[in-house]
């Protein structure tokens, strides 16, 4: 198991005070290994952009610490703090980028506010446009870019300082979901390349299915679970990883009769092939369509559906095991 990169022990963050104070976060305890790309989802309101702007101090915790590389960025003073800064690069939904400066400028920046010299600034800038793939756009000015180029230049000049951790709040929010899926392409390929920690702010469960190896899941301001892909989103535990996992609807029927309902979820990563005929097929057994609510968008299949199973817990059991091997989320319902 590889070592922690970020530990956060006992985080706390706390906005005003008094009677009209509000925990944003309670007592978080964290921790990221070196080398992963690891996703901090829940909806909005759940403290996730709060968590990730501690983790390189933008907002200081009210109690607690955070350790970065072995080192407690709590305990720093400013200038020891803004040197410590530079091992963590920090991507956001807006871009951020200087509308004024061009596309290597951009990059070149945080690397004058370290001290380095403009002729080294401007290669490693260039080298790092070649690795976001836009070598053709150093002189385009960020109006001339299109979002998910304007999104790599953010990420090239997030690589700057040569950053061993990269945080990335709602990276993709603003992006269509062909230039999401180009952008998470590229941190993956950045990740195994250049050995650097990505940590991932969404609240788009598509987004840290495709791209994270390990998820922990926020609400009401403490983390409600934390595990694996296959263990949050394939088995979730606790109501805060439902609602992430399963749209919600006015559906409130109180279902009756013999045997176990199932709700499925299908978020983009099926195709439109006939799942639920191919299982009765298989599996020699009929179920019963208590409810669905899903379309088909670009030959993928999104939304829910519940399904009465059989009685008889060997077809139960092999209907399970073929969703397994489909890759399908499912949950008995209660």
């Amino acid at each position: 198991m590889a070592e922690s990169i970020i530990k956060i022990e006992g985080l706390t963050k706390t906005f005003g005070s008094g009677a009209t104070a509000v925990t944003a976060l309670d007592n978080i305890n964290l921790d990221i290994r070196q080398g992963e790309i690891f996703g901090i989802i829940g909806l909005s309101g759940a403290g996730k952009s709060t968590l990730v702007r501690c983790m390189n101090l933008l907002e200081r915790p009210t109690e607690g610490k955070v350790i970065v590389d072995g080192m407690d960025l709590t305990a720093l003073h400013e200038k020891e703090l803004r040197q410590a800064r530079q091992a963590i690069g920090m991507i956001f939904q807006s871009f951020n980028l200087l509308m004024q400066r061009t596309a290597l400028d951009n990059i070149c920046f945080p690397l004058e506010l370290a001290g380095v010299s403009r002729k080294a600034a401007r290669e490693r800038a260039r080298e790092l446009l070649r690795i976001v793939g836009l070598e053709d756009k150093e002189k385009a000015y960020p109006a001339q870019l299109s979002g998910g180029q304007q999104q790599r230049v953010a990420i090239a000049r997030a690589l700057a300082t040569n950053p061993k951790v990269l945080l990335c709040d709602e990276a993709t929010s603003a992006l269509d979901p062909t230039t999401t899926l180009s952008i998470l392409e590229l941190l993956k390929r950045l990740n195994r390349d250049l050995g650097v920690t990505v940590v991932v702010i969404t609240h788009e469960m598509k987004v840290v299915e495709q791209i994270c190896h390990r998820v922990v899941v926020i609400d009401n301001s403490r983390i409600q679970e934390i595990g694996t892909i296959e263990e949050v989103f394939r088995r979730p535990k606790t109501e805060a990883a439902r609602k992430l996992v399963f749209p919600q609807t006015e559906h409130t029927v109180k279902f009756s009769g013999k045997g176990k309902f199932l709700r499925l979820a299908f978020n983009g990563n099926t195709t439109d092939r006939p799942i639920i005929a191919e299982m009765v097929l298989k599996c020699g057994a009929p179920v019963n369509i208590a409810f669905a609510d899903t379309k088909v968008i670009d030959g993928r299949m999104v939304g829910h559906m519940i399904l009465q199973m059989p009685e008889e817990p060997e077809i139960v059991r092999k209907m399970l095991s073929y969703l397994d091997s489909q890759n399908i989320i499912y949950v008995e319902e209660r």
